[in-house]
């Protein structure tokens, strides 16, 4: 059978980089553009598999597709200076509305594993949390960026807290202050 000498031969030329990755640590940023379309699915699908084998997965999303679609919703336009948004207190609300939407459905996607696959049922366990510290990024060049920030500091100690119980870690391009301030960060900085 030409199928079975195929797949065996494929699977030993895996085996090592699957024996290589087990128990490793990636952190996958992917922008809000791939909730917008099919393509979630099959990241999501992508992010069962490797779980499945053994990888721990910490997981950052992008938002900003999303809000520019709210904020279009209230006849308001995104501003941007050097590719930063300039978060005021309407664009905040939208980052909430945007970044708990966003997430509940990429928890609900994996908690379904992958439906009409192999992966069906992998109980896949998800979690989220105030993994991120940020601080203000202030004024650049003479431009207040408001509720834009910057990572000041990232609880990582919490993350591989969970990445050891078995969870996925979920983090939205979100930071509070130790004062309680929330801020809208770059979802690239938060991954790197």
């Amino acid at each position: 059978m030409p199928n079975s000498d195929s797949f065996v031969n494929w699977f030993r030329d895996s085996s090592p980089y699957i024996h290589a990755h087990r128990n490793r640590t990636f952190v996958i940023y992917f922008g809000g553009e791939a909730v917008l379309d099919d393509t979630l699915h099959n990241l999501i699908h992508d992010f069962a598999l490797l779980n499945s084998l053994g990888i721990r997965l910490v997981l950052v999303h992008g938002i900003r597709p999303q809000i520019d679609q709210r904020l279009k919703l209230q006849n308001k336009q995104s501003q941007f200076y050097q590719q930063l948004r300039i978060t005021d207190h309407t664009a905040l609300q939208c980052v909430k509305e945007s970044a708990g939407l966003i997430r509940i459905e990429i928890e609900t996607l994996l908690s379904l594993g992958v439906a009409n696959s192999p992966m069906s049922g992998a109980k896949i366990s998800v979690i989220s949390g105030n993994f991120v510290t940020a601080q203000p990024l202030g004024v650049l060049d003479g431009i207040d960026y408001q509720y834009t920030g910057k990572v000041r500091r990232i609880d990582s100690a919490a993350i591989h807290q969970q990445l050891d119980l078995g969870h996925v870690v979920l983090i939205s391009p979100l930071g509070y202050s130790p004062s309680g301030e929330l801020f809208n960060l770059s979802a690239e900085q938060v991954a790197t």
